[in-house]
């Protein structure tokens, strides 16, 4: 089944190249499906030409559960991005929440051949890290690189004519479920789309809603969703811990719907507009009315201290971030990222999370929102964007040192021309 026109191409067209001229960022979620198109001339940097989103179906805790419904859901909201950009795309960019996202840090170390340090000892460096065997199920997503170091000295962005014996790199691998990934990849194919690169949501976040003080300084950007929450700490101007759990808002809003014995789409609403992880009962008199599952629309709708709807919030979110920190212990990033967390994600905007989250924490905490990009709606401009936002500024500027094992490694100029380009855009 066809969910979207097929684009139509001359025999001597050929596919755009996404890091110059238009990116397509596609950001699905549990419960929302966002597409940004934007152009990148250069020179003023990012703008966004066209805008489309739409309520998601099938998908659950981050995981594909209904490609059939995902298909259509994603096609709507491509074609609505479409419209108001008055173009047509190919390619996206697609950011994952799921796929049970895991990160470690990694060392590879090389002998100097010429006693000076050239590219091709840092390609030969880089190809050792991508002939590591993951294990098995697991695709890598993100290998970035973190500091190089000759000779045991330490710290050095650039080791390029340096001289010594040894040269070692500490990079950042971050892996994902390669079900999710294929799950993923049909979804998009079958609206006659080719997935330019999966990006971790939680990392792209920050790429959009941190300033480079805080980046270079610490913080921690905690993505909470739907279905999942994520978390990605920066340090030092670099990603150096990533990692998610299946629970998220949809959970809170379930224990409402269960707890007062309510629809899911009237829990959903009132934990939008009354919903609170502060009140408590006996905080205010004020009352709320909603109605109950299977009642006759006829009856009565029951009355509730708004205290009580807190009371049922609360447990959850301690839970969210109770688990986040059993994870952070576990893998000794606990007390590692800085004095900054901030919020993104649509579930962070329940009331007093931010303060919440301060309290659990011992950190200022924030909202984070998406950063220097022209062209965003007022309605975009909020944390629950900052996924989608993010996934455009990882496609404008080369984030990552030749992160893919789908590379061709025996292409020899291929890899030189990558590593001498990111080199030069980033040292």
């Amino acid at each position: 089944m066809s969910y979207r026109k097929p684009v139509i191409k001359s025999p001597n067209q050929k596919s755009p190249k996404q890091r110059s001229g238009v990116i397509a960022a596609l950001d699905i979620g549990t419960s929302k499906i966002a597409c940004l198109i934007a152009e990148h001339d250069g020179t003023t940097g990012l703008i966004v030409k066209g805008i489309g989103q739409h309520a998601s179906e099938g998908m659950r805790q981050g995981e594909v559960v209904d490609i059939e419904a995902l298909s259509s859901a994603v096609g709507k909201t491509v074609e609505a991005a479409e419209s108001m950009a008055g173009m047509t795309i190919n390619h996206v960019w697609v950011s994952v929440a799921g796929g049970t996202q895991m990160s470690q840090l990694r060392r590879q170390q090389t002998d100097i051949a010429s006693g000076e340090v050239t590219t091709r000892d840092i390609i030969r460096l880089h190809r050792n890290d991508l002939d590591e065997q993951e294990a098995e199920g697991r695709v890598v997503l993100h290998r970035l690189p973190l500091q190089y170091a000759v000779d045991g000295v330490k710290g050095i962005k650039d080791p390029l004519t340096m001289s010594g014996r040894s040269l070692s790199a500490d990079l950042a691998v971050v892996t994902a479920s390669e079900g999710t990934l294929n799950n993923l990849r049909t979804v998009v194919e079958r609206n006659h789309l080719k997935v330019e690169r999966f990006a971790s949501s939680s990392y792209v976040s920050g790429l959009s809603s941190l300033v480079e003080d805080e980046k270079d300084l610490g913080a921690t950007v905690i993505d909470l969703g739907a279905g999942v929450t994520g978390i990605a700490i920066f340090m030092e101007g670099h990603l150096v811990y990533v990692d998610s759990i299946p629970v998220g808002g949809h959970h809170v809003t379930s224990d409402i719907a269960r707890g007062l014995s309510t629809p899911l789409d009237e829990a959903e609403r009132t934990k939008s507009l009354h919903g609170s992880v502060l009140t408590a009962i006996g905080d205010t008199d004020e009352l709320i009315t909603l109605p109950m599952v299977g009642e006759d629309p006829s009856d009565t709708p029951q009355q509730i201290e708004l205290g009580l709807l807190g009371e049922i919030i609360r447990p959850r979110v301690e839970e969210i971030f109770e688990m986040l920190t059993r994870r952070l212990e576990l893998n000794g990033f606990a007390n590692a990222a800085g004095q900054r967390v901030v919020l993104v994600g649509g579930a962070s905007q329940l009331q007093g999370m931010t303060d919440y989250v301060a309290t659990m924490f011992g950190r200022a905490v924030r909202h984070g929102k998406p950063i220097g990009i022209t062209g965003m709606a007022d309605a975009t401009r909020g944390p629950s964007f900052s996924a989608a936002a993010g996934l455009l500024r990882f496609a404008s500027v080369e984030q990552e040192l030749e992160p893919h094992r789908e590379h061709d490694r025996s292409d020899k100029s291929g890899m030189l021309s990558r590593i001498t380009h990111w080199f030069n855009t980033h040292i």
